[in-house]
């Protein structure tokens, strides 16, 4: 066999090699991102017990805390995550950042599992039930539309929903709707509410105009799911309402900042805005 024969045949080796390479490399890839690291990319995010912020809230995790990735819902943008104590939840990955693949993530919890929303008929239709109505934002929505549809502000649903960014809704996600919640008149003495059959603690955070977290805190409630008929629940003052404003023409975040007497950082960090220096106009940017 002469040099010029053996060198071909290296080469050729040398190439089937690199073929075979680049055949394994996705197999890899797809067993990489289970396991992988992504970072809190928000002020503060709620860890839940599954899918949706129909479940619990486990913990509150603040602005670049490392979590691993673990699996994905079916539909949506939920990921299964577990924290650095071990503990294992879901958190919307919109508010994560990371270089892994969410889409090769596996499966680990079935949508259609989930249990159906509280459906009403829109307003004038009938006379709603009581307690929260749960709204499932469809493809196109935003919280302009939905509020019209239930006769209530886009900015009372931000509030409702503890939605840092008014702009990021996403499809499939429930919110509470508090137009279409019948309010009784107040039972028991100020600052002290007392449940009814079928409350819960949503619809009483809406109708004082507070938070379901506020009640909890007040009340030293260990689970938030967990209220029955005849409790006495003291009800904290309510926090100062959320100001919005909407970007018109010539407007920059300097100026707008100047106006309400904050700073361009803080108005970033509260919107989650990468250019301080891109911003349009009619966008909604929650004023902190």
């Amino acid at each position: 066999m002469n040099t010029y024969t053996r060198i071909a045949r290296s080469f050729a080796m040398i190439m089937l090699a690199a073929f075979c390479a680049t055949l394994l490399i996705p197999v890899v890839a797809v067993e990489a991102q289970a396991g992988s690291a992504a970072a809190v990319d928000t002020g503060r995010l709620n860890v839940r017990g599954g899918p949706a912020i129909t479940f619990s809230i486990i913990t509150s995790i603040p602005y670049n805390t490392v979590v691993t990735l673990i699996g994905k819902a079916s539909e949506g943008t939920w990921v299964q995550v577990r924290l650095a104590d071990g503990r294992v939840g879901w958190v919307n990955r919109i508010h994560l950042r990371s270089f892994a693949d969410y889409g090769l993530l596996p499966v680990t919890y079935d949508m259609t599992q989930l249990p159906p929303p509280q459906t009403v008929p829109p307003p004038g239709s009938g006379s709603p039930p009581s307690g929260p109505t749960i709204h499932v934002v469809r493809a196109g929505e935003t919280l302009a539309t939905i509020a019209a549809r239930y006769r209530t502000t886009w900015q009372n649903l931000a509030a409702l929903n503890n939605l840092s960014n008014p702009n990021r809704i996403f499809t499939g996600q429930r919110l509470i709707v508090s137009g279409s919640v019948t309010t009784p008149p107040p039972s028991g003495t100020p600052g002290v509410h007392v449940v009814q059959s079928g409350e819960t603690l949503a619809g009483i955070a809406a109708r004082y105009g507070t938070t379901v977290a506020a009640i909890v805190s007040a009340n030293r409630l260990a689970n938030a799911n967990v209220i029955f008929a005849g409790q006495r629940l003291t009800i904290p003052s309510a926090p100062p309402a959320p100001r919005y404003y909407t970007v018109q023409t010539g407007d920059t975040l300097f100026r707008i900042a100047l106006r309400y007497g904050t700073t361009v950082a803080a108005i970033t960090a509260a919107n989650n805005i990468l250019n301080p220096n891109a911003i349009s106009v009619g966008q909604t940017l929650l004023i902190p």
